[in-house]
C-alpha cells in the first residue's frame, strides 16, 4: 500500500468521523432552565438579594428520604407564602412546584432515581427569600 492510499484512507476516516459527530450532536436533546432566560437575567440582582436572605434566615429546611416518602420539614412555614420548585437537570418533563407547608410527604414513586435540585421560593414580612438544596434520590 502505497503513502497515497493510506492518506485517502485517513482523510476518508476523518470525513466519517466528523460527518458521525454532527449527526450524533443534532439528536442530542437540550433542556433549558429558564424559558424566558432573558428577562430572568435582567431580574438577577433581586435573586441574588433572595439567596443573601435566604442564607442569613435563622429557620431549618430538612430533606429526609424516609421509606416510601420524601420528608420536607421547613420551619415557619406558618407564616410564609411561597412554593417548592423539584427540578431535574437530566429531564425537563419531570420538573414539578408544590406550595410550602410545614411538613410535607411526597411519595418516591413521583421521583425518577438520581440528582434533584429543591429550590424554596417564599416570602416573608415583606422579603423576599431563596435557598437550594440538592439531592439524590435512591431506589
Amino acid at each position: 500500500m502505497n503513502w497515497g492510499n493510506k492518506i485517502t484512507l485517513v482523510f476518508i476516516g476523518f470525513v466519517i468521523l466528523i460527518v458521525s459527530m454532527v449527526i450524533f450532536s443534532t439528536q442530542q436533546e437540550f433542556d433549558i432552565v429558564e424559558e424566558n432566560y432573558y428577562e430572568e437575567e435582567i431580574a438577577y440582582q433581586g435573586k441574588i438579594e433572595e439567596i443573601q436572605n435566604g442564607n442569613n434566615w435563622n429557620g431549618v429546611v430538612s430533606i429526609k428520604q424516609e421509606g416510601n416518602n420524601l420528608a420536607l420539614k421547613f420551619e415557619g412555614a406558618e407564616k410564609v407564602n411561597g412554593k417548592i420548585q423539584f427540578y431535574r437537570p437530566a429531564d425537563a418533563d419531570l420538573d414539578f412546584f408544590v406550595p410550602i407547608s410545614e411538613e410535607l410527604n411526597i411519595p418516591i414513586e413521583k421521583f425518577k432515581a438520581g440528582s434533584w435540585k429543591i429550590s424554596f421560593n417564599w416570602e416573608m414580612d415583606g422579603k423576599r427569600y431563596f435557598k437550594e438544596e440538592q439531592i439524590f434520590i435512591q431506589r
